[in-house]
């Protein structure tokens, strides 16, 4: 009897001092299953109005397009097309644009919607317009076919991974592509 006393007690020092707990396993693993199930979509959101922040925020400069396509080394491809503000249907491209940038998933967060999200950092690579945009820290969320991105909520403008957005807009969403 002393000896399985013994081995029970051994047996538990042994399973504490290994470090790392069950939850930091799940949480990895989630991580890694959200990232296998995120690389190789693509993605879109088709004819919605886009104000330009240089310009009055209540005038729509441009209807856009935009296709979102993901890699296996979460490099996004942005293809963004633009029609004049009175082509509500979208039917006449004026010119298009092609943004490059790499994701970061981070860990999970919990919006202030209480949705379970990951954390974003997305850097730009290449921009057509030859602009240098600053890093994006934001939120990641996929339901079903639809994709969401993180929003600015009060302090929170995704400037810094100290001020990641911390809101998720469920009317603003993008639709998988399914081949």
């Amino acid at each position: 009897m002393k000896n399985i006393s013994l081995t029970i007690a051994l047996s538990s020092m042994v399973l504490f001092s290994c470090g790392g707990s069950e939850d930091d396993i799940v949480t990895e693993t989630s991580k890694k299953d959200f990232i296998a199930t995120f690389s190789h979509t693509s993605w879109k959101k088709e004819c919605f109005p886009y104000n330009n922040l240089s310009t009055d925020d209540s005038k729509v400069s441009w209807y856009i397009n935009i296709k979102l396509r993901i890699d296996s080394s979460l490099k996004s491809t942005y293809i963004t097309e633009f029609f004049r503000p009175t082509d509500t249907v979208c039917d006449s491209m004026v010119f298009n644009t092609t943004d490059i940038s790499r994701y970061e998933i981070t860990d999970k967060v919990i919006s202030e919607e209480s949705i379970e999200a990951y954390g974003l950092n997305e850097t730009f690579i290449f921009n057509s317009d030859n602009s240098d945009p600053p890093p994006s820290f934001t939120l990641i969320y996929i339901d079903s076919e639809k994709l969401y991105f993180g929003q600015k909520s009060g302090s929170n403008l995704g400037k810094t991974p100290e001020t990641r957005h911390s809101s998720i807009s469920f009317d603003d969403y993008f639709s998988q592509i399914i081949n």
